[in-house]
């Protein structure tokens, strides 16, 4: 089995950051220099995560000490207490830096790694001093970050989708690719990847499978015919499923799955077994199957009414 990339590919300006271990351990990194950094407690940096959407900034992850940081560019972040459990680390402290594959474990490690986007200070500001979105407690067993597992059920939006969202979505689900759809749609690849952008950002969903389960469970898609019946899953594997879909809390997965690389290999498992395109179709599958109630039960009704 190929193993999946899990980081996000879009670049942006922490692209190849000079600063980066090249040896393959943890370095020491004085903050103020080449970025500003900001300590959040865990139970307020997984929603503030999800809040700022995909493309976020470096942000670091530690289970052990139950912090997170989110790093910034440099200058942007006066010192200082912002809120209770945030904290911008003071110019010239040093903090560590892991290598670009660190992403899991419960000691420090990339939640999101550098190349993917940039967090502004004033943007994480706003978010962690506002009301956050409800989401479960950070994960102390080195799970996933929230990049893969949010802590609850995508929220449902009462307000309709409009229908170029609908046309996306629809063939999102069934595991088309952004060119797949594009060329299916007369649309250009990059208005696709707007659209199922903007559909992230409806749902604070910042993955595929949380995009399908909002989808889904807000009633605004049915879950596609299939023709194939479901594979003999074990609870195990229910469990798997229900987290992708953030509809549980990794809690419910044993202890060995938690890690994030783990817990992505048995969703690679799951969508060979399933014949699933991508998660977003693995999702769409399962929910089809009745393996998801939470997601089908809604989206069903919703057809039918």
């Amino acid at each position: 089995m190929t193993a999946r990339t899990r980081t996000r590919s879009v670049p942006g300006d922490w692209d190849t950051p000079h600063w980066m271990p090249t040896n393959g351990e943890t370095v020491r990194r004085a903050c103020g220099e080449d970025f500003d950094a900001v300590r959040v407690a865990a139970d307020l940096a997984a929603p503030a995560l999800a809040a700022l959407g995909p493309y976020t900034g470096p942000v670091l992850a530690n289970h052990t000490t139950r912090t997170w940081v989110f790093l910034v560019p440099p200058g942007s972040a006066p010192p200082g207490r912002w809120a209770l459990g945030v904290r911008v680390m003071p110019r010239g402290a040093a903090i560590g830096i892991p290598p670009i594959g660190a992403t899991g474990g419960r000691d420090i490690h990339w939640a999101v790694p550098p190349g993917q986007g940039t967090t502004y200070a004033d943007d994480l500001k706003r978010i962690l001093t506002g009301p956050l979105p409800p989401t479960a407690p950070a994960h102390g067993s080195g799970g996933q970050s929230s990049a893969t597992s949010p802590a609850s059920a995508p929220p449902r939006r009462p307000r309709p989708l409009s229908p170029a969202l609908l046309n996306v979505g629809e063939l999102f689900l069934t595991g088309h690719s952004d060119a797949q759809i594009a060329k299916e749609l007369s649309r250009t690849v990059t208005t696709v990847r707007t659209n199922l952008r903007q559909i992230g950002n409806l749902f604070n969903a910042p993955n595929q499978a949380l995009k399908a389960a909002a989808l889904l469970a807000g009633g605004h898609l049915p879950p596609p015919a299939v023709q194939m019946t479901a594979p003999d899953l074990a609870p195990v594997d229910l469990a798997v499923l229900r987290v992708l879909a953030g509809v549980s809390r990794d809690a419910e997965l044993p202890v060995e799955l938690r890690p994030t690389g783990i817990f992505l290999d048995r969703v690679d498992e799951l969508r060979e077994r399933c014949a699933a395109r991508t998660d977003a179709h693995l999702i769409a599958l399962a929910a089809a199957w009745g393996l998801l109630p939470t997601l089908t039960s809604l989206a069903i009704a919703k057809e039918q009414t």
